[in-house]
């Protein structure tokens, strides 16, 4: 679980235990945006879930060079502002 409020920028997710995917739950009406990778510059992310949404199987597959996870994947992702562009 991670807070919304956060105006941090990006923060990576590493998910082990033989996961393939990440599930994002959004309970807040800002958006959150899954990208590949440990960071958020790694292209255009792979999964935006608005408010009050769930977005289920999201696959985010390694970045070329990129951190490796044994049996497991990594992302990050970042919350955007709402869309009156208020925190």
């Amino acid at each position: 679980s991670y807070s919304a409020r956060s105006e941090e920028g990006c923060i990576t997710v590493v998910s082990g235990l033989g996961s393939r995917s990440f599930n994002v739950r959004n309970d807040s009406h800002r958006t959150v945006e899954l990208f590949r990778g440990a960071t958020c510059d790694n292209g255009s992310p792979v999964a935006t879930v608005g408010p009050w949404s769930t977005s289920n199987g999201v696959f985010t597959r390694q970045v070329r060079g990129g951190v490796k996870v044994r049996h497991g994947v990594v992302g990050s992702f970042r919350v955007v502002r709402d869309h009156h562009g208020k925190w």
